[in-house]
């Protein structure tokens, strides 16, 4: 998979596109691979209504919810969604602890 994200910089570069943006690009690339490869299922529905929301929102929501167990903030990649209620549900990984978190995102 490495060799994906490389060969990517790799023709972003003789395209003449600088490092900074290289960069970023590639680590929303490694982003959407990691949510694809989720751990749970994320139904059709909750995954459109999340693609729908701006990228600065989704960021802030997934650097948003609460660990019980630990204190801590945000979610592991590997998180999935569904749909609850008309809002969409994010499931996964406290990122400092593991324990399993939601957030409910109205």
């Amino acid at each position: 998979m490495a060799d994906k994200y490389e060969e990517m910089a790799r023709q972003m570069r003789a395209d003449g596109v600088d490092e900074a943006m290289i960069e970023r690009f590639v680590a929303e690339e490694k982003a959407e691979d990691e949510f694809r490869r989720g751990r749970g299922t994320t139904d059709i529905e909750a995954a459109r209504a999340w693609k729908s929301m701006p990228e600065s929102i989704r960021q802030l929501l997934l650097g948003n919810a609460f660990c019980p167990n630990c204190g801590a903030a945000s979610f592991a990649s590997g998180y999935s969604l569904r749909m609850r209620d008309g809002f969409v549900l994010i499931e996964g990984a406290c990122a400092a602890c593991g324990a399993e978190i939601a957030r409910l995102c109205d």
